[in-house]
């Protein structure tokens, strides 16, 4: 009887040592995730200073980028952009015009938003996002902002009345309105990143 305690009880200290190593691991291997799949705090910082250091390399005026990493719920996004101001500040800019155009809108907005969010929708889906059919919100005007939205390329009808955000458009659409919105608000959203400091 004494015997079998004993075993019982070293049984039962040995799975609580068990139990407490499974849980450090665990939190030892939710570190190194952390640490493996987070980018480094000066990421950005580090481009930016690559981007100093090769204009005054070259003696060019700069350049200006984006990137973005999205995981949606219709597909994983990756983008990276790069624009040498040389090639951009004498570019016409008209072009951008539409594009602009065509967010200058709170219904379209709207719907990109609901498109970002939840990927792609219907026609019925879209017209309740913008309040259901209304007096504001028919399905006329409705047809009018998808037309709108797919002229200017940022969405794109992959079956008759479902429509979803083109895929090429998801990064510079969330750099457009992310960079509005920090123009737009104060304090802006996310951590501002200052100029390089010479080491």
């Amino acid at each position: 009887m004494f015997r079998n305690y004993g075993i019982a009880k070293g049984i039962a200290v040995s799975e609580e040592r068990l139990a407490g190593l499974e849980r450090r691991v665990a939190l030892l291997e939710a570190r190194g995730k952390t640490t493996e799949h987070s980018p480094p705090s000066t990421s950005l910082m580090g481009v930016l200073h690559e981007m100093r250091h090769k204009a005054e390399d070259a003696s060019t005026p700069g350049t200006v980028g984006y990137v973005g990493a999205a995981f949606l719920p219709d597909g994983d996004y990756l983008w990276a952009r790069e624009h040498q101001l040389t090639e951009l500040l004498p570019a016409d800019w008209m072009p951008a015009a539409g594009i602009l155009e065509s967010l200058g809108s709170p219904p379209r907005l709207t719907l990109l938003g609901t498109l970002v969010r939840h990927g792609r929708r219907t026609r019925a889906d879209l017209q309740e996002a913008l309040g259901g059919d209304g007096a504001e919100t028919t399905s006329g005007q409705l047809y009018h902002h998808l037309r709108a939205l797919q002229n200017a390329g940022l969405i794109v009808q992959r079956r008759r009345g479902e429509y979803e955000l083109a895929a090429v458009a998801v990064i510079p659409l969330l750099t457009i309105v992310a960079t509005a919105l920090n123009l737009a608000t104060d304090p802006p959203i996310g951590p501002p990143i200052g100029p390089p400091i010479e080491e």
